[in-house]
């Protein structure tokens, strides 16, 4: 048996395995006002993995089914999925209000009820609270960025999703 290869692996495990020794999942509430698509309400998870108590390597995937477009004098119902992965920011770790702050990349499934809609890629950059020790409550605010294209057959038109997005939820965090 070759142990250069075991203690390499086995040292490996380990530094691929220290973002699992502390983190949190979460769940929320979300409202998205666009630009270009109305708004609509939402929901999500998240999931964090600290590299430090206050630098954190999160991702969060949220559901809002009811955005809607007008197109030459039709309705359009519009589905927006953005699945995000970032790094987050937190200033009071250890307190019970922590104040964090983060940015990020996304990418978003898009679905039209008329028509094609592009998926594409973006940006966030988000702030909020939390209130508590392990069980935290939280409230964030995020900007998004994100232009696509509703295509009808011949005819295109641009969609500028860039807005506001509110969430209200839980996190719960493991270790230490």
């Amino acid at each position: 048996m070759n142990w250069k290869k075991v203690a390499v692996c086995v040292a490996a495990m380990f530094i691929f395995a220290v973002p699992s020794w502390a983190g949190s999942f979460g769940v929320y509430g979300s409202y998205w006002d666009s630009d270009s698509g109305g708004s609509s309400w939402g929901g999500g998870v998240r999931v964090g993995f600290d590299f430090f108590k206050w630098m954190e390597l999160e991702f969060h995937g949220t559901y809002f089914p009811d955005f809607g477009a007008d197109v030459l004098g039709s309705s359009v119902d519009i589905t927006a999925t953005p699945v995000d992965g970032g790094l987050r920011f937190n200033f009071l770790p250890d307190k019970k209000i922590n104040f964090y702050a983060g940015a990020g990349a996304s990418y978003y499934f898009m679905d039209a009820s008329d028509g094609s809609m592009d998926n594409t890629t973006g940006w966030y950059g988000e702030a909020g609270l939390e209130f508590g020790k392990n069980s935290r409550f939280f409230v964030e605010a995020m900007w998004r960025d994100m232009d696509t294209t509703l295509s009808f057959g011949s005819f295109d038109e641009d969609a500028n999703f860039d807005g506001i997005t509110g969430q209200v939820g839980f996190n719960w965090k493991w270790g230490k």
